[in-house]
């Protein structure tokens, strides 16, 4: 059976969970990792286990839009927010596919790595550990695109939040 065939995901009551399931364990993943990273910092692995935990989540919002029937939102759909309003969590969606696949190399995100970089003396003030730094393949030296990971997932968030609200869904 293909994912596509795949029957929706169930809740512990056997019932159907839509994208709202999905939206309430992002927001839940994002205060934990607020805690773990910013204002609870115990160690470097329990703020990257967050943040990974979350950035996993905010990618995978697409596909449960899409499977939602009520929802009424399009592969299409979310394809054009991705390509020009979403670039955020198009970052997330690379580092989610690092995760999964070990490298992340698609022409619709510049064709770039992703990696974790530890900074403890982040220039934002906060205790935050993790940075995303974004190196272009074209050009090894260029990496004046980087992003701290809490402030990356943060902005990813306030995309899907827009996205959601315009479209009503919120």
């Amino acid at each position: 059976m293909s994912m596509a065939d795949a029957p929706p995901p169930q809740n512990e009551r056997g019932h159907e969970r839509s994208w709202k399931d999905k939206w309430a364990s992002i927001n839940s993943k994002f205060d934990t990792c607020t805690s773990e990273c910013i204002t609870n910092y115990r160690s470097d692995d329990k703020c990257k286990d967050s943040l990974e935990n979350v950035i996993a989540d905010i990618w995978n919002l697409k596909d449960w839009l899409v499977k939602d029937i009520t929802v009424g939102v399009s592969q299409a759909d979310i394809n054009a927010f991705l390509d020009t309003k979403a670039f955020n969590i198009s970052a997330c969606g690379d580092i989610e596919t690092a995760q999964k696949h070990s490298h992340a190399d698609s022409p619709h995100r510049e064709d770039t790595v992703l990696t974790w970089e530890g900074n403890h003396d982040h220039p934002s003030g906060s205790p935050v550990v993790f940075s995303v730094i974004r190196k272009y393949k074209d050009n090894p030296g260029n990496i004046d695109r980087w992003e701290d990971a809490w402030e990356l997932v943060r902005r990813a968030i306030n995309e899907w939040e827009k996205f959601l609200t315009e479209g009503g869904l919120l």
